[in-house]
């Protein structure tokens, strides 16, 4: 048996003891040492995600211990690696792609998880836990700028300052990126924006203090990403995208938008959706935090697991308090 997190209904995960998965032919057990409450978690826990059913146990952003101690981070989407997409190097658009914690494949808010070898990688020591755990988000962000290919000194906007919008100021900077404006209606979360490098901060909506509600129309972004996904999000990335420019389109936060396209039409936009990310995008995603050139430690925050529930009450109460919450699983083996 094991200790688990369980969502059971809307706005309600319980500590439970669940049955110790079996790892099968081919896969490894990790023992979990550390998960992160993603966005899509949290979507999921307030009841917004359709492919996030109760009971299920959330999460898919971990680090842990393989059976001989050895200390390692895990990529939780996995593919057939059959199909024509995968074998052409897409697996994030794999028909049959599932990730823990989505449908009925049980998530890394739980002591053990088994996934297939190849989706393991071992992590040296100078990269701390806290770190690591990052390698899975931030591979999101890696995948984007690689399909979005920005050029040189581009100017950056992004829009949403959650974890995915700091994540992409860190990685847009060291490609680059000059005139970073970064767009959201949370103070706090701008505030961290400023303090890991960019240039312009712009507070949008009824809690903006100096009555703001939209950015100026008259702005000029080579690249603008939409790390929120809500209307408000989108519609504000592709007023402030320069004419030839390019909208990346990343957040998920709802189903559907309307958009004035015509006013794109005439700007020639171009679009880039960018989901998730392929094996490739996750090595370098590690690569980057073992360098030390990326990190989030001074908005991170760490409660054990069965303090979860206050965790995710404090992320949907607070949501500018802490950029990256972690659930402390396990302590050691």
């Amino acid at each position: 048996m094991m200790r688990a997190l369980v969502y059971t209904a809307k706005e309600e995960v319980q500590l439970q003891e669940r049955a110790r998965p079996a790892a099968r032919t081919g896969e490894q057990e990790l023992t979990v040492e550390l998960s992160g409450i993603c966005g899509s978690d949290m979507s999921g826990f307030l009841g917004h995600s359709p492919r996030r059913k109760p009971p299920l146990i959330l999460g898919h952003e971990l680090t842990g211990w393989l059976s001989n101690g050895k200390r390692a981070v895990a990529n939780p989407l996995v593919s057939c690696g059959r199909c024509s997409r995968c074998l052409a190097g897409a697996q994030n658009l794999c028909a049959a792609w599932r990730l823990l914690g989505l449908d009925r494949t049980e998530g890394s808010f739980a002591e053990f998880v088994t996934l297939p070898s190849e989706q393991i990688f071992e992590i040296p020591t100078t990269l701390s836990s806290r770190r690591a755990v990052l390698a899975e988000p931030l591979a999101n962000i890696v995948h984007l700028y690689r399909i979005a290919a920005p050029p040189a000194f581009f100017r950056l906007a992004i829009v949403g300052a959650g974890t995915m919008g700091a994540l992409a100021l860190q990685a847009g900077k060291r490609l680059g990126a000059r005139d970073i404006l970064c767009v959201d209606v949370n103070g706090q979360r701008l505030a961290a924006m400023k303090q890991m490098g960019a240039s312009e901060t712009l507070q949008v909506g009824a809690k903006a203090p100096t009555g703001v509600t939209s950015p100026p129309t008259d702005a000029e972004f080579d690249l603008v990403i939409d790390a929120s996904g809500s209307t408000e999000a989108r519609q504000t990335a592709f007023d402030i995208c320069r004419p030839g420019g390019q909208v990346a389109l990343l957040g998920m936060a709802q189903q559907r938008s309307e958009i004035d396209f015509v006013t794109s039409i005439r700007k020639e936009h171009r679009v880039v959706m960018s989901f998730a990310y392929t094996p490739i995008d996750f090595r370098r995603a590690l690569d980057l935090l073992i360098g030390g050139e990326i990190e989030l430690d001074d908005w991170t925050e760490m409660v054990p697991l069965e303090n979860g529930q206050q965790a995710f009450e404090k992320m949907t109460r607070a949501p500018g308090a802490t950029l990256k919450m972690l659930l402390s699983v396990r302590k050691s083996l």
